[in-house]
């Protein structure tokens, strides 16, 4: 398993930062445990919001053979057959040739399914059984394995309490602070200044994504980009049926 290089700050400059906002000069250990769960929902919300380049691995080589099915494993451990260097949370495209070194490449379909083992899998739609076909995955790393950081963690969380991983990661912090103070908020019946607080939470969180976007549409544009709908009622349409929907909005968490 592959360890994850990524700017971090630490939880205690975290809870510095809410008691800051909130104007609280320590916090009450139920106090204390709110903050811990709320950060780490948090977490997970914004890591799974947007494909993040320090979590997303591009392009990982796989080359599949006939025992396979066409089947690779994306979850479990390598003792227990992944087949990626890290557990992926999802897999965003597979393509046929390296996409960081093609442009345009051709790309599998596929669906998520258990494999026998009742692991995490994506298995390639294909008319034949692939043997000693290489393939490239591109997927978002499972946050599970970011927080225990090749097992120096164990919890499950973030956080101040033995066996948490103590460094959250920089891109989160504020959206983390204000997102808890607006949860703090909520918990006390404040409705009226948790809406408020969650509003610049998630202005915060949108400044982050949106510098990914600007700083990097080349390094992206090909290769994680989601089709638009538009796409698939086309390609229905000449295949002899007619538009599969109707023109929907895009999806807020496009990183094209």
């Amino acid at each position: 398993m592959s360890s994850s290089f990524h700017a971090t700050v630490s939880y205690t400059n975290l809870e510095e930062r809410f008691k800051s906002i909130a104007g609280l000069g320590s916090l009450e250990t139920t106090d204390a445990a709110f903050l811990r769960q709320s950060v780490n929902r948090r977490v997970r919300s914004a890591y799974e919001r947007y494909p993040w380049p320090d979590f997303t691995v591009i392009g990982e080589s796989e080359t599949l053979v006939t025992a396979d099915a066409n089947t690779i494993q994306t979850g479990g451990t390598s003792a227990t057959g992944l087949d990626l260097a890290d557990p992926a949370s999802v897999v965003f495209r597979v393509h046929k040739t390296n996409p960081t070194t093609t442009r345009y490449p051709e790309e599998y379909a596929f669906i998520g399914l258990l494999n026998s083992a009742g692991y995490p899998a994506i298995k390639l739609i294909s008319t034949t059984t692939l043997n000693n076909v290489t393939v490239f995955i591109t997927y978002r790393k499972d946050l599970a394995a970011i927080i225990s950081t090749d097992g120096a963690y164990t919890s499950g969380f973030f956080g101040d309490e033995a066996g948490d991983n103590p460094n959250i990661p920089y891109i989160f912090f504020e959206y983390l602070a204000f997102g808890a103070y607006a949860d703090f908020l909520r918990g006390d019946g404040q409705t009226e200044k948790a809406q408020v607080e969650e509003q610049n939470a998630e202005i915060l969180l949108r400044q982050e994504i949106d510098k990914v976007r600007n700083q990097s549409r080349q390094f992206r544009h090909d290769i994680l980009q989601y089709r638009p709908s538009t796409q698939f009622r086309r390609h229905n349409v000449v295949a002899g049926g007619t538009a599969l929907n109707a023109e929907a909005a895009a999806f807020g968490n496009d990183p094209q």
